[in-house]
């Protein structure tokens, strides 16, 4: 008898992943919606590639000190209280930089406070909500799970940058960021419904000490584990050298393809389409064995795309490039939080995610190099140069990492 094929959609037969998944997406849109408005205006306010990608350092860099505690707060707290609480928050930044953006500004300064503050929510956003998936559905459908979201939260923010660029362009930077902040809203409310699951960690008290004594013991505890430790030094390489690219985008609509702000919404909205393509192409696969030769040819496939990127000729050529780029990111974030969270026992599933967070955080790295490299010599060899360290860096991997080949 042929094996049966696993359904794309298995984990939408639990109600509790439904509602997330829609609370999700909502504040899924107006994250990216945001991206896209910050990114521009202060790149039209300052005319510096190096400022406008350090907005997205200074969203990345907090991850740094606060995702470990993040991380130890949603393995203690219900999570389906916490997500709701970092969508207000998120709101209320949002809401301020649009006053910032309404006002004027000769300084970009407080949007960098209000960015980072965003990305200290992130810390415990992230582990809060990748966890609570695992708490709503069985083993068997988490994978299918993780990639269902993923394709939710990069369909949307396809659509959400696509939105934000034309409102931007047409109404103004303070309209789109009103939009993304009532997107985040509803998805905080939508999260309200989801009935609370508590752990066996979230029993036992949830002092400032034992917050922190938790997160100390997550980060040795993931640290022993060859295959997560060496999945996290991945994240960081990736996310340094790969996922930086994003925050010169700008920069290169508006000075190498001669777009507007809708252009630049137009080119996000492809890497959405990408996303979702991939992170479809890994619901189909179910529960697969040999996951980490995987991510590291998805990976290898990333620094291509981003080459090419760096080397489109014509708005064409990029959107179509920048939609595999696209497929490629989701496909390596999806693996990568597939494998952490099977790599570990339950107690530290919100932990290990606090990981991943705290791992990206030395995005900021990439930002601030991609920044400068694209003022001093062009935001091409910029994205061009990320894209060759990325694969080379993976098929190193590839050969000299038998964990990941075993994965």
């Amino acid at each position: 008898m042929l094996p049966r094929t696993p359904s794309p959609f298995a984990a939408f037969r639990y109600p509790a992943f439904r509602l997330l998944w829609f609370g999700a997406n909502f504040v899924a849109l107006g994250i990216w919606a945001e991206r896209l408005a910050v990114g521009w205006l202060v790149l039209e306010q300052t005319d510096s590639v190096l400022l406008s990608a350090a907005t997205f350092a200074a969203g990345s860099a907090p991850g740094i000190i606060a995702a470990p505690i993040g991380g130890a707060v949603a393995d203690r707290f219900p999570r389906n209280r916490l997500l709701p609480l970092t969508a207000l928050i998120r709101a209320v930044s949002m809401l301020s930089i649009a006053l910032i953006a309404l006002n004027g500004f000769s300084n970009p300064w407080p949007i960098f406070v209000i960015v980072a503050f965003e990305g200290v929510v992130n810390s415990f956003d992230m582990p809060a909500k990748q966890g609570l998936i695992t708490d709503i559905v069985p083993r068997e459908a988490r994978m299918n799970a993780i990639s269902i979201h993923s394709v939710g939260a990069r369909a949307v923010a396809a659509v959400g940058a696509l939105a934000s660029g034309i409102i931007a362009e047409f109404f103004g930077i303070p309209a789109a960021l009103l939009v993304a902040a009532g997107a985040v809203l509803i998805g905080g409310v939508v999260v309200l419904f989801i009935p609370t699951i508590r752990s066996t960690v979230q029993q036992t008290g949830a002092s400032a000490k034992n917050i922190f004594k938790d997160a100390i013991i997550g980060i040795r505890s993931m640290m022993r584990i060859p295959t997560v430790s060496t999945l996290l030094w991945m994240a960081i390489v990736v996310e340094i050298f790969g996922f930086a690219y994003d925050s010169v985008m700008p920069a290169l609509a508006r000075d190498e393809l001669n777009v507007a702000e809708s252009g630049l919404g137009t080119l996000r909205f492809a890497a959405g389409i990408g996303a979702v393509a991939g992170a479809i192409a890994l619901s189909f696969l179910g529960d697969f064995s040999r996951k980490g030769p995987l991510l590291l040819g998805i990976a290898v496939g990333y620094g291509i795309g981003l080459m090419g990127v760096a080397a489109s000729p014509n708005l064409i050529t990029a959107l179509l490039l920048v939609t595999m780029v696209g497929a490629a990111a989701s496909m390596f974030d999806a693996m990568e939080w597939t494998l952490l969270q099977a790599n570990v026992p339950n107690r530290l599933r919100g932990r290990v995610i606090g990981g991943w967070v705290f791992a990206i955080g030395f995005g900021w790295v990439g930002h601030l190099a991609m920044g400068a490299v694209g003022d001093a010599f062009g935001v091409r060899w910029a994205i061009g140069g990320a894209g060759l360290i990325v694969a080379a860096a993976s098929l190193i991997a590839l050969a000299i990492s038998p964990v990941l080949r075993r994965a």
